[in-house]
Formats: C-alpha cells, sequence, structure tokens
C-alpha cells in the first residue's frame, strides 16, 4: 500500500483541486455543522468527513444534477 499524499502545514490534501468558490462554500458548511455538533457535544467533522456525508446525502436524492447532467436514481442511499 501507498502512503497518502501528504497535507499541505494548512491541513489541505494538493490532490483535492477545486475552485476557491467551492472550497469557501465547503469552509462555510464544515463551520456551521462543527458549530451545531459542538453545541449537540459531538466531536467535530474533518473537511473530508463532510464531503462523505454531501456524498451519501446525494445518493439519497430521487434526482441529481452535477456537471449539468440529469441523474435519476433511486434516492434510498443506493
Amino acid at each position: 500500500l501507498s502512503a497518502p499524499p501528504p497535507l499541505y502545514p494548512d491541513g489541505r490534501n494538493p490532490a483535492m483541486k477545486i475552485r476557491p468558490e467551492t472550497r469557501e462554500i465547503l469552509r462555510q458548511y464544515k463551520a456551521l455543522i462543527n458549530a451545531r455538533r459542538r453545541d449537540a457535544g459531538q466531536r467535530e467533522l474533518t473537511t473530508a468527513q463532510v464531503m462523505d456525508e454531501i456524498c451519501e446525502y446525494m445518493t439519497c436524492q430521487c434526482a441529481v444534477y452535477p456537471g449539468g447532467h440529469f441523474i435519476l436514481q433511486g434516492g434510498k442511499g443506493q
């Protein structure tokens, strides 16, 4: 097994190339989620965990529209 790519000093993964606007939206979601988790006595999520949660949420939708393509799906996390 190969080692994961090193992280930048600020914790970003150099393999993940996203637009600055997207990174800012993700940062805002993470901040809101973690504030609510702290209030509920839960541990905070990492950026990768927030992305995992967003992807899981998308699988629960009946349809999604990523990249300009409509994808009809079961909507049950499958």
